[in-house]
């Protein structure tokens, strides 16, 4: 790497770390401020009161000058039911900065529960292929009619029979056209 590229790379590291660590701190003064002012933490924490009212409340403890970007993330988080996370997302800012590996998830769903045994075989098959900094959860889907879907970060694994179906559905579909 040449002087001005490693320079560049300096330069673009900063603002990455400076970026990173203006919304851990805005994040931790909106978390601090729910946790110290209970009546603004019920009313945003209220999912029976109106959704502006709820979001006026959750916007009077973000601090001034936070990034625009940030506030329309919380608001995006309180909409879907996913302001619990916050204090989540700002400890994976935190990993992102220190240049940690952000762990990945594995969801594996059956159309039928798998036993202990079959868990640990797909954890063990699963670690091996995709590293062991695997978060997994299993659930059933009887819709599924038989066999799985494993969807690993952004990857998806579908050997179910209800996907089978639908391919050779589609497949006859286009042939008798």
């Amino acid at each position: 790497m040449s002087n001005r590229s490693a320079q560049a790379q300096s330069y673009a590291q900063a603002a990455f770390q400076a970026l990173l660590e203006q919304w851990h701190t805005a994040l931790d003064e909106v978390l601090t401020a729910l946790q110290g002012d209970q009546k603004v933490f019920n009313v945003v924490m209220d999912s029976s009161k109106d959704f502006a009212e709820r979001e006026k409340a959750l916007m009077s403890v973000v601090p001034k000058g936070t990034p625009p970007e940030l506030a329309n993330m919380l608001k995006l988080m309180l909409q879907e039911g996913d302001l619990e996370l916050a204090s989540e997302v700002s400890q994976a800012l935190v990993r992102l900065g220190s240049g940690q590996k952000v762990p990945t998830r594995a969801d594996v769903v059956s159309a039928a529960e798998l036993s202990d045994a079959e868990q640990e075989s797909l954890r063990a098959m699963l670690t091996k292929e995709y590293g062991s900094d695997l978060i997994f959860s299993f659930r059933v889907d009887p819709a599924l009619l038989g066999g799985l879907r494993v969807r690993v970060g952004d990857r998806l694994i579908d050997t179910s029979i209800a996907s089978r179906l639908s391919a050779l559905r589609e497949s006859l579909s286009t042939a008798a056209r």
